[in-house]
């Protein structure tokens, strides 16, 4: 019996007040020849029992996750903080308490900056990946609070997913959640355009970058409709969205974590040539 390659999902997350408009998933599977296939596109409001603000948004997207066992979804926001930041002897651990130790996001930010001695404190896959942002930022820590406390939290208590690099992979079939970078992502191809805006030279760098993936394999041609999604789009959301599934396709989940990386995590947004020879099907399978 063929085997069918798995569901990926590329979610550009957010934690701003209107965060069902922001966040954007791309779904789609990986072809035969390595390529995704991008099949859907939509921000989280248009989730079914999602809506504009951040809590209903991200409770949809937990869902649409959970959806299909066979899935892997990338997404775009820290899953954890610098080793130094974490008393606890496991990541689970702290996030297990993470909604009860910091109610709101203000509250997280303010711990966490006085606890790195009023430093911005890197995690070593910050500076592997080349993110933009470390993770308590003040550009980024709502969304990383939104992501830990009100998407992998309840993920990680009911066990209706598997973290990866923190967890073991699962012995019978369950979602898998990692963390991907879309900047990162380009990054790692060397073609990273001013393409966030609502000028014509930005939408021309969205389509350059749709354009750009294309032809080097990683992405197949998307329909009118979904072409026409990614480029009037002016944050670059829905186009980032896409990116995050690019890279989740081609991430390697099965590989075993280093001793830094069960608390630090990983970022998986690296692509290669060698990426789009080798399968996340098997990964997974």
């Amino acid at each position: 019996m063929r085997h069918v390659s798995p569901r990926i999902l590329g979610v550009d997350f957010s934690g701003a007040d209107d965060a069902g408009r922001k966040i954007w998933i791309a779904e789609g599977r990986r072809a035969p020849d390595g390529a995704f296939l991008l099949t859907d596109l939509r921000p989280a409001c248009e989730l079914e029992g999602g809506g504009r603000a951040p809590g209903p948004a991200i409770a949809a997207l937990a869902r649409h996750i959970m959806r299909e066992p066979e899935t892997i979804a990338g997404c775009d926001f820290p899953f954890s903080l610098p080793r130094l930041l974490i008393t606890e002897p496991r990541w689970e651990d702290f996030v297990r308490g993470f909604p009860a130790r910091f109610p709101d996001p203000d509250t997280f930010r303010a711990w966490a900056y006085r606890a790195a001695g009023n430093k911005e404190i890197r995690r070593r896959a910050d500076s592997t990946a080349k993110t933009p942002f470390n993770s308590y930022n003040l550009r980024i820590y709502r969304q990383t609070w939104w992501g830990i406390a009100t998407l992998l939290h309840p993920l990680l208590v009911s066990g209706d997913a598997i973290i990866r690099p923190y967890q073991r992979m699962p012995r019978k079939q369950r979602p898998i959640v990692i963390e991907a970078c879309p900047a990162c992502t380009l990054k790692s191809i060397g073609f990273y355009p001013a393409y966030k805006g609502r000028l014509s030279s930005h939408r021309d760098a969205r389509r350059a970058i749709v354009e750009r993936l294309v032809q080097s394999g990683w992405l197949a041609s998307p329909s009118r409709t979904l072409m026409r999604l990614l480029l009037d789009n002016a944050g670059g959301d829905a186009l980032d969205s896409l990116i995050a599934a690019i890279a989740t396709a081609h991430a390697d989940v099965s590989t075993n974590a280093r001793q830094d990386e069960r608390f630090e995590g990983r970022i998986y947004g690296t692509l290669s040539h060698a990426s789009v020879t080798s399968s996340a099907q098997s990964a997974i399978s």
